[in-house]
């Protein structure tokens, strides 16, 4: 038996019992007679409709109110189904948002250590760190994933030419593309730290190779910026 169905029972129990009560009040009053009802003073006649009528009101109005309640505890527990609902569809909101977030967070850091091997890349070629026959294969690795492959051949080279930095700025001031590729890598990186949340792939970062070469390429670039501004007053004059 479904829902509906026992909702019903209430209603059809209430209709038998006030027809069944009907039918006992039709026959009292076949017994009685219409001489008998006649003969009834009018306060004896009020109390018999009285207690005619009075049984199925009750009944009726118990009845009511039964239904009253059901419909308000449906539409509560409704209600409250819709606050769930609306609650799930909430924290499914903020869950996407929050994943589309780290989504395109992610693809701007990725966008940015690419970047950042470009440059390494032009540099190191500019500056003959990886010579024609390795390039090939260092612009393989880079296809490949590895964003640090150009960053290392400068780290390789500075382990054995501790004046690294000083080489990298004279070089870099002859050459202009050399310059830029230098300058855009350190402003890169700063911006890319600088806007990173997760403290472990910041450190990460900043530990390992690219974290090395930016402290290497800053030296280069601040040297290169001293020496060129140092030259501005010899060329004035």
């Amino acid at each position: 038996m479904n829902r509906d169905n026992l909702n019903r029972i209430p209603f059809v129990i209430a209709v038998a019992l006030t027809m069944l009560w009907v039918a006992v009040m039709a026959l009292y009053s076949r017994k009685l007679g219409v001489s008998g009802l006649a003969a009834l003073t009018p306060a004896e006649m009020a109390t018999l409709l009285a207690a005619g009528g009075g049984p199925p009101v009750v009944l009726w109005l118990f009845v009511a109110v039964m239904e009253q309640r059901r419909v308000v505890t449906q539409l509560l527990a409704q209600n409250r189904q819709a606050l769930q609902q609306s609650e799930t569809q909430a924290r499914a909101l903020l869950t996407l948002q929050s994943e589309m977030t780290r989504a395109r967070s992610a693809a701007s850091h990725d966008l940015a250590l690419r970047d950042l091997a470009a440059s390494a890349a032009v540099l190191a070629e500019r500056l003959g760190v990886i010579n024609r026959e390795n390039s090939p294969a260092a612009w393989a690795r880079f296809g490949a994933g590895d964003v640090t492959v150009f960053v290392q051949s400068f780290l390789t080279f500075a382990v054995s030419h501790p004046d690294m930095a000083e080489r990298m700025a004279d070089a870099v001031n002859r050459d202009a593309v050399a310059r830029a590729a230098l300058a855009g890598f350190v402003r890169r990186y700063q911006r890319l730290t600088d806007t990173m949340d997760d403290k472990m792939t910041l450190e990460v970062i900043e530990e390992g190779a690219l974290g090395r070469a930016f402290r290497l390429f800053r030296a280069a670039d601040d040297a290169a910026l001293a020496r060129a501004q140092a030259r501005e007053p010899e060329s004035v004059a």
